[in-house]
């Protein structure tokens, strides 16, 4: 009997960076995932997800999370974003 197939984990780009990030954070706060998903008011699973990197985490979602550790997102342009101190620029996976 085969063994059964296994999807690689492909943790590259900038989900994988901002899902570290994530991570990071919660874990500076002392929380745990089902902490983070209380206060944010979004299933375990997207936390799991959201810290995964996971590309099926939607926007409102990571918002809600990313307000419960004191994180926020920005947009503009791109030069001034490079610029910018502690910003992680998500780029699109090639």
């Amino acid at each position: 009997m085969a063994a059964p197939r296994r999807r690689h984990d492909r943790r590259t780009g900038g989900l994988a960076a901002a899902g570290d990030l994530v991570r990071d954070r919660r874990l500076q706060l002392g929380l745990t995932q089902a902490d983070l998903a209380d206060l944010s008011g979004v299933g375990l699973s997207s936390v799991r997800a959201l810290e995964a990197g996971k590309e099926s985490v939607g926007l409102a979602i990571a918002l809600h999370v990313l307000a419960a550790l004191g994180l926020g997102l920005g947009l503009g342009p791109r030069p001034a974003l490079l610029r910018a101190p502690d910003v992680l620029l998500l780029e699109q996976p090639r």
